[in-house]
């Protein structure tokens, strides 16, 4: 019986694992969310698309990291974003 209670409480803690949000299912999510709404290619959809990105990345608690040349705002690559320490 203890086997079997070990097996549950180790499936128990992979299954809430999997539902823990990351930058990368964050990131994909904003993306997704932007690109139905904002589908256009002039410079100005573009710029929006961008503000609309790091506005949706900063309320699920992201900033981006300034610490790195490559970032800017409305990056598409997850590494860009930090946890926002609470």
């Amino acid at each position: 019986m203890r086997h079997r209670t070990i097996s549950l409480a180790a499936l128990l803690v992979l299954t809430a694992s999997a539902c823990t949000r990351n930058p990368d299912a964050d990131l994909w999510d904003c993306q997704f969310a932007v690109q139905k709404d904002n589908a256009g290619r002039s410079a100005a959809d573009i710029a929006e698309r961008e503000q609309s990105i790091a506005a949706c990345m900063s309320e699920r608690g992201y900033q981006l990291d300034s610490s790195k040349r490559a970032c800017t705002t409305g990056s598409v690559t997850p590494q860009c974003y930090q946890r926002r320490p609470d």
